[in-house]
């Protein structure tokens, strides 16, 4: 009979913010898959824990670790999965580990907890109601200026994370594609030197620089661009379609930014549009072809 994998929260940076039944399910499990047995090895001492429950699962050995890992849970032993801190599989290994567990049958638990991400959310002072999580932007400054430059057109605000040695390039990016746009930064969150900046790209990155804060984990979210399109879905468009069809243009509109969000001007000429083709359809002459011979 297949075990159990515990996917669990861990601290991002306090130590107490586990919670108890993370601390349980620690304590329970037989085996605890971590990305880094140095960091889970510590957070389980600071619990009054054994660390010889601990095996590595990372990105450059992902793929033997799940594999052992897998047989015993098929053998019936339970698991937990942890990152270095937070939720897994959120910019974090595991992902290979958690399908192939849904493949065979094994049950995946997951034990809520900390994350970087909805801390973050949780005191933004920006809208968020639309939140896009890209976890770490390209490495490369090329791709990630793509990358960004697509993001600072985004109708949604755009969460990120980013590590201290690329933090000035991203905002330096920003800065320059879109110089008015505000972000808000949440830097070593849950720390001692936890500290928080919102402006914008230019602006945080002056005053991170004259405190000397470029270091530590960065959390961004970048607001959105607000003469952006609504981002429909796929069948949006025949939706519209269909209303031009049966509705004037504008209530049509309001009927679209009510439901996919944006501005009614944004629907209205598209409304329109999509009239006078229904309307052309109609009129078009039908050609009935002659019977044959």
């Amino acid at each position: 009979m297949a075990g159990c994998l515990h996917v669990v929260a861990t601290p991002i940076g306090n130590l107490d913010d586990i919670t108890c039944r993370a601390a349980k399910v620690l304590a329970e499990v037989e085996t605890i898959a971590a990305e880094d047995t140095r960091r889970t090895g510590a957070l389980l001492r600071h619990l009054g824990l054994p660390t010889r429950k601990l095996l590595a699962l990372h990105d450059h050995n992902e793929a033997a670790a799940t594999q052992r890992l897998l047989e015993r849970l098929c053998a019936g032993q339970t698991a937990a999965l942890v990152t270095d801190a937070g939720l897994p599989l959120i910019a974090d290994p595991g992902f290979e580990l958690v399908r192939r567990c849904w493949e065979r049958g094994v049950k995946v638990i997951p034990v809520p907890g900390a994350s970087a991400v909805t801390a973050l959310l949780s005191v933004c002072p920006l809208p968020a109601d639309q939140v896009r999580f890209i976890g770490f932007p390209p490495s490369k400054a090329a791709a990630r200026e793509r990358l960004l430059r697509q993001l600072c057109q985004s109708s949604a605000a755009t969460l990120f994370l980013e590590a201290p040695h690329r933090v000035e390039g991203t905002l330096t990016a920003v800065a320059g594609l879109a110089p008015q746009r505000r972000l808000f930064v949440g830097r070593e969150m849950t720390k001692q030197y936890e500290s928080y900046y919102c402006g914008c790209a230019a602006a945080v990155l002056d005053e991170l620089r004259s405190s000397n804060a470029v270091k530590g984990e960065f959390t961004c979210l970048l607001e959105s661009c607000p003469d952006a399109p609504a981002q429909r879905a796929p069948d949006a468009d025949r939706l519209l379609k269909a209303l031009a069809d049966e509705l004037p243009p504008a209530r049509a509109a309001r009927v679209m930014a009510q439901v996919f969000g944006g501005k009614r001007a944004d629907y209205y000429d598209q409304a329109e549009t999509a009239r006078q083709d229904v309307a052309k359809v109609r009129s078009a002459p039908h050609h009935v072809p002659a019977p044959s011979a």
